[in-house]
């Protein structure tokens, strides 16, 4: 073969490669949430945006769809399943349609402490197990997970003091198995409702109140419809960062590590301004007009043994392994 003959050859080899080279090198994630600006969850998005962009020397680029652009949770997780978007927060409890275990993460007094929560996630028997289960059977990898605050319960009319104050006044509740036995407990009729409709459900009377932590439901400008803020601490959120596993595999290793950290530092931003946020607005929700309830020891412990009763009855052993509730519980314990 002539030099010349070999010579276009490889010319023509090298062109051909050329499209896939550009593709590993510039990469768009397309991001998707429900979230509103000022909500932590919000704000940690537009951290990792940062984050990437800058670490990975602009070859990774974020594409953010916010406040429920591209749909509700339940239609983002239809997207990021079907590839349709690359990232979400995808709420735990929806991803137990996949691996049941992630429905204690959302648990009514699941948990006693952060920490309680983080020992679950981050365990090896735990989390470490529930993540690789969910990456085999659903294509979904967790980069990293946030904890997204403590869940309190409004109501437009009624100081809550109990689980009978509670019965007959209809409340928001996620749409899930784990979020309709919470809201149960509490003695409320738990009324499921998409988030990007709250505001409006909320304003109409179609529920009389919800439940979320302070930050998201300030973000959401709830007290405009909503009058008492019931201190029950009965429901610690987390939200994980989700990636498709096929746009985690279209990253070439240095960019996986540039997303990896950007995801590790977000979630450093996330929790931050979730505890920040938590101690500066309920100050701000009294100058708006909301009335703070805060409950007694005495009380908690009668809304906890309520939603415990009601979520182990309805989980343990059924929907969950036997057991699995009380060992969480004694991990406490431990902390």
């Amino acid at each position: 073969m002539s030099i010349a003959r070999r010579s276009f050859i490889a010319l023509a080899a090298a062109l051909t490669t050329l499209p896939s080279i550009a593709a590993a090198q510039d990469v768009t994630l397309r991001f998707a949430h429900v979230v509103r600006e000022g909500d932590p969850g919000y704000i940690a998005a537009e951290a990792f945006k940062e984050r990437v962009e800058e670490t990975s020397g602009g070859s990774v680029s974020v594409q953010i769809f916010p406040a429920g652009q591209l749909g509700n949770n339940r239609k983002l997780f239809t997207q990021i399943q079907s590839g349709a978007i690359d990232m979400a927060y995808t709420p735990f409890n929806m991803l137990s349609d996949i691996v049941p275990e992630f429905a204690t993460i959302t648990g009514g007094y699941m948990f006693e402490s952060i920490e309680h929560q983080r020992m679950v996630l981050d365990g090896e028997e735990f989390g470490q197990a529930w993540g690789e289960r969910l990456l085999e059977d659903g294509g979904l990898r967790i980069l990293a997970s946030f904890h997204y605050g403590t869940r309190n319960v409004t109501t437009k009319e009624t100081p809550v003091q109990s689980p009978t104050d509670l019965n007959g006044l209809k409340l928001r509740a996620v749409p899930n198995a784990m979020s309709l036995a919470t809201v149960t407990g509490l003695g409320a009729s738990p009324t499921p409702v998409a988030w990007p409709e709250t505001f409006q459900a909320l304003r109409q009377g179609i529920v009389d109140g919800q439940e979320n932590p302070t930050p998201v439901l300030h973000a959401a400008k709830f007290y405009e419809v909503q009058g008492f803020l019931i201190k029950t601490g009965h429901q610690m959120s987390a939200l994980p960062f989700l990636i498709n596993e096929t746009a985690w595999q279209g990253l070439t290793p240095d960019q996986q590590a540039a997303v990896q950290e950007a995801a590790d530092h977000a979630v450093t931003v996330a929790e931050e301004t979730m505890i920040t946020f938590t101690e500066s607005l309920e100050s701000d929700l009294v100058e708006r007009g909301m009335e703070i309830v805060e409950l007694t020891d005495e009380e908690v412990a009668v809304f906890r043994d309520s939603v415990r009763a009601q979520v182990a009855a309805e989980f343990d052993g059924k929907v969950l392994p036997a057991g699995l509730i009380d060992q969480i519980h004694a991990l406490a314990a431990t902390n």
